[in-house]
């Protein structure tokens, strides 16, 4: 189980971090009953469609971007590294990764190319 001290490398390890913190869905936002440490802001930029597909129960998504094909994601699982966008099944819209995360947390992407469906 990941901590507020340690850097989760899945969507599914920073659910776990933000248990203590009251997650919960508000439509497409993630809400929480108290604030949780700003050690898992970059974090939570990247994989917060992760923790809100756990919560409601749905499908996590990812759309390659140099494809356009879009596969379902495994939240205990890292990003595949073509992955730029992300949403929960039955948003309106995508999430775009920034890239920066990718730079400043390297353990939340697979080094391999390309999407698959995993799950």
């Amino acid at each position: 189980m990941a901590t507020a001290t340690a850097t989760p490398a899945s969507a599914r390890d920073l659910f776990d971090a933000l248990a203590p913190f009251g997650p919960v869905v508000e439509g497409e936002e993630l809400a929480f009953d108290d604030d949780p440490p700003t050690a898992l802001d970059v974090a939570l930029g990247v994989l917060h469609t992760g923790v809100r597909a756990e919560l409601a129960g749905r499908r996590w998504l990812g759309c390659d971007g140099a494809t356009g094909r879009v596969a379902v994601l495994n939240p205990a699982a890292t990003l595949p590294a073509g992955v730029t966008l992300l949403c929960v099944e039955g948003d309106a819209r995508w999430d775009r990764i920034d890239p920066a995360a990718r730079v400043e947390l390297p353990r939340l992407f697979d080094p391999a190319p390309g999407p698959s469906a995993r799950g």
